[in-house]
């Protein structure tokens, strides 16, 4: 039976930073269970915040390559003893913040996947870094705060649809694998967690996505006002204008961006091509 988490960091010494937002995943069984999620979508692993190596420790006993990225010095430290013999582990210490995301990918090998939990402030950086790696990856499974999970999967009409869902969820095929209680964290979280899988399905040109990601943000960036008099405002379109595009693509331009959905806005995106937002 493997050394239970709680014990492994007892034996280093180790207590969470706050600073850093550390909370420890301490459910072997959960660990297993990500780890096999992860495995199942492909067996070369990008760890992102291993940590302890709650995670990694099941990564490792299924998976062809495990390269964990870490930022704490003395957690480094205990992965490169706990696991620097295996001939299928890897680790690079940085910042999340300031990862070189291709390299760290291709040091995992071709097409991996990512995996990890992930610290709130960074959820978006590495959401939105994750689609600009959809061609060389094979998708992700991340612990999230829940409610990023549900703003992540998110349909037209509620108040959790905006920005992630639309972008991501035209890139991902996005599901909730599993809601996840703070019990199995120490310290205790405030916040209830959840598993979310990602795997690419649509194919964007890096422009063609750029534009399209440009034309959502500016669009929820006044989210309760109607299409018809943003469209006008934001890329200097008259109503006549305004009335035909919408016409053209099939969007009500007296409807608000929470009321159109993720091919309503691929349509509006592609109408909008070679037009800035002011």
């Amino acid at each position: 039976m493997s050394e239970s988490q709680h014990s492994i960091l007892r034996r280093y010494g180790i207590r969470p930073v706050k600073r850093r937002g550390q909370n420890f995943l301490v459910d072997g069984n959960l660990a297993r269970a990500i780890a096999q999620d992860t495995l199942a979508i492909s067996g070369r692993v990008l760890e992102l915040g291993a940590g302890g190596g709650a995670l990694t420790v099941h990564l490792l006993a299924g998976a062809e390559r495990v390269v964990c990225v870490e930022v704490d010095r003395n957690l480094c430290e205990l992965l490169r003893t706990e696991y620097g013999d295996r001939d299928n582990f890897g680790l690079i210490e940085a910042d999340l913040a300031k990862l070189d995301w291709v390299a760290a990918v291709e040091a995992a090998g071709e097409r991996p996947v990512i995996a990890g939990n992930l610290p709130y402030v960074l959820t978006s950086k590495v959401l939105f870094a994750l689609a600009e790696l959809r061609d060389v990856t094979s998708g992700a499974v991340f612990m999230v705060q829940k409610e990023v999970a549900e703003r992540l999967v998110a349909t037209p009409g509620g108040r959790d649809y905006g920005i992630l869902a639309v972008v991501l969820g035209s890139v991902f095929v996005i599901k909730i694998v599993r809601n996840v209680a703070a019990s199995v964290f120490w310290p205790r979280p405030e916040v209830e967690s959840a598993i979310v899988r990602l795997t690419p399905y649509k194919s964007w040109t890096r422009s063609d996505l750029d534009h399209f990601t440009a034309v959502v943000k500016t669009l929820f960036g006044q989210r309760r006002k109607k299409l018809r008099t943003q469209l006008r405002v934001h890329y200097d379109l008259n109503p006549e204008a305004v009335t035909e595009l919408c016409n053209g693509v099939g969007v009500d331009p007296d409807c608000r961006p929470e009321q159109v959905d993720l091919a309503g806005f691929q349509r509006l995106a592609a109408a909008l091509t070679g037009k800035d937002a002011d």
